[in-house]
């Protein structure tokens, strides 16, 4: 396979997590992504078929 080729250096490598002293900790990195939001419109959706489910099964 040529990807096994490819890649052979580095599918094994063992990291060094300390080896990137600068990384940012994980709490600042989560604060980056906490605005997006990559199901725009989701919980409008959800909300309304929840709704739809109460108003059907209400009576």
């Amino acid at each position: 396979m040529k990807n096994e080729k490819d890649y052979s250096a580095i599918i094994n490598y063992d990291w060094n997590r300390y080896s990137l002293p600068d990384r940012m900790p994980l709490g600042q990195r989560a604060k980056i992504f906490l605005p997006f939001s990559a199901l725009t419109g989701y919980e409008e959706a959800l909300q309304k078929t929840l709704r739809a489910k109460i108003e059907r099964y209400s009576y």
